[in-house]
């Protein structure tokens, strides 16, 4: 009697899928996301290494322009570097914010 009521119980405890390849399909999500995770990991790493090479290639560009003599304009020169400094933070900040706090996923 205790068998029988124990595979009655067990019963109860199966579960019923929406469809067959519910399994698959979850797994095949998961897997994708694991690869969308990875890659834009690998980007954000790339756009970092990219911003900070524009970030001396401008400077460098913006203390080659004071010292051209077409350029001698102190109020023009100013506004380069203005330009430079404004545009080398908003690319900080964005790339902060799209940075997540934890890389431990």
């Amino acid at each position: 009697m205790n068998e029988q009521r124990f595979s009655e119980l067990m019963q109860y405890g199966r579960l019923n899928m929406p469809f067959r390849d519910f399994e698959e399909r979850t797994m095949a999500r998961i897997q994708k996301e694991r690869a969308v995770k990875s890659a834009s990991a690998r980007y954000r790493k790339l756009s970092w290494v990219f911003f900070i090479l524009g970030a001396v290639l401008g400077g460098l560009a913006t203390g080659l322009v004071s010292m051209l003599p077409a350029f001698g304009s102190e109020r023009l020169v100013l506004t380069a570097r203005l330009v430079y400094v404004c545009l080398l933070l908003a690319g900080i900040n964005y790339l902060v914010q799209q940075t997540p706090r934890s890389q431990t996923q």
